[in-house]
């Protein structure tokens, strides 16, 4: 097992990312979104994913110093192509552009093709709380979920993220959900620990449900028909309009071949429609009446979204963060394998 503070959590990401010549701000974002998901409890999309973009790294599926370049440019509305480099980092690039133009404009949206998977979502809602905007952000992944009734891998877990700030900076109001019931990520770091999955999560190549994550075939849309109509629009939004491929086109990232992935981030300056202070103080009252409100029987609090991850990164920026046996093993393999790491070397050496 091994321990990691914040800050060592993003230096080792750095130093893994160093290795493998990752150009420095893709490399910072990285680091940032990454240790962000590990220290909010979204194990999914933390040093276990990582374990994932590294071995793309390795494979050319990933590019290390991607071409990112716009393509459109037409005033609140931009077009990117992302050079196949990483999807964390395309977003976050992209969002600084759409920023500049939404504190021009009130509204702007970017959407970026050529792009991979972009990491914990709601590190994005965080940073529209802190920039005073209201977005939205959505991407669509490979095909790892059947369309409602059906038995065949179609539909991406295409997950959408939306965020706002409140009164205290450390508190905002964010969602990040997949339009599955469940991450892809949490099928595979199940898979990983040799675990049993809880009901609901997945079907088998059938169709039928299962606990196994050895012979899970696909995640089950989050509520049924809705969740299924939500991962449609996703495509929509993130392949179609930014001419990126869509969820049933983008290869399984086993297959270690670029994802060419599309998303868009849309965003709203708040001082544009009303006083920011205003509807920060709006937004908190509106908080407060719901976790004052009565709670269900066995219930002790109501949280507002966002709200338990925002504790748990307060807390763990304290305490660190405790990792597993076969999750430091898989990363020193890795560290060794791109060079970041000598035959004995061990991860404490990037700390």
């Amino acid at each position: 097992m091994i321990h990691l503070s914040f800050e060592q959590e993003k230096k080792l990401i750095r130093g893994l990312c160093a290795a493998l010549n990752v150009e420095e701000i893709d490399a910072h974002y990285l680091s940032e979104v990454v240790t962000h998901s590990d220290f909010t409890g979204t194990y999914s999309h933390g040093l276990s994913r990582l374990c994932i973009y590294l071995r793309q790294y390795m494979a050319n599926a990933l590019i290390p110093q991607p071409d990112f370049k716009l393509a459109s440019d037409k005033d609140g509305a931009l077009v990117f192509d992302c050079g196949g480099g990483s999807g964390i980092a395309a977003v976050n690039r992209v969002y600084d552009e759409v920023l500049k133009r939404a504190k021009k404009y009130g509204v702007a949206a970017g959407v970026g093709r050529n792009s991979a998977n972009i990491g914990c979502g709601a590190y994005y809602g965080h940073r529209m709380a802190e920039d005073n905007m209201i977005g939205i952000v959505v991407s669509n992944t490979y095909p790892c979920q059947a369309p409602f009734g059906g038995a065949d891998r179609l539909i991406g877990t295409n997950p959408i993220i939306l965020g706002c700030p409140t009164t205290n900076p450390e508190r905002p109001i964010v969602i990040d959900v997949s339009t599955s019931g469940v991450a892809i990520g949490k099928v595979q770091a199940y898979r990983r620990e040799n675990k049993e999955m809880p009901e609901g999560w997945a079907n088998d190549y059938d169709g039928n449900p299962t606990t196994d994550p050895n012979v899970a075939y696909c995640v089950r849309p989050m509520g049924g028909h809705k969740g299924y109509g939500l991962a449609v629009f996703v495509d929509m939004f993130g392949g179609v309009l930014s001419d990126a491929l869509t969820s049933p086109e983008i290869p399984f990232v086993e297959d270690m071949r670029p994802e060419e992935t599309g998303f868009a981030v849309i965003l709203l300056d708040i001082e544009h429609f009303i006083n920011v202070d205003r509807f920060k103080e709006h937004a908190s009252l509106y908080a407060s009446l719901i976790k004052n409100s009565r709670v269900a029987t066995g219930v002790k609090e109501i949280f507002m979204p966002g709200e338990i991850e925002a504790r748990l990164l307060e807390e763990r920026k304290v305490t660190g963060v405790d990792f597993s046996d076969a999750l430091e093993a898989e990363l020193t393999e890795l560290g060794k394998k791109c060079g970041a790491l000598g035959e004995n070397g061990t991860l404490a050496d990037l700390l």
